[in-house]
């Protein structure tokens, strides 16, 4: 299974897809995200949002 990943801005859709992880720049440290990963919400900073679409690949 995949999990479903979205990029939004206040103006427009960015990217919709299933993915297997991506890592985010939080204010407090870099954290991923995989399929069946409890929600929550989190501050981000400035920086790149990694995007795996399989296992080990970015």
């Amino acid at each position: 299974m995949a999990l479903h990943f979205e990029l939004v801005t206040p103006a427009k859709l960015v990217r919709s897809e299933n993915v297997h992880m991506v890592v985010v720049p939080g204010a407090e440290g870099e954290f991923g995200v995989l399929e069946g990963h409890a929600p929550f919400m989190s501050t981000i900073r400035d920086g790149a949002v990694q995007v795996y679409k399989t296992e080990g690949a970015a």
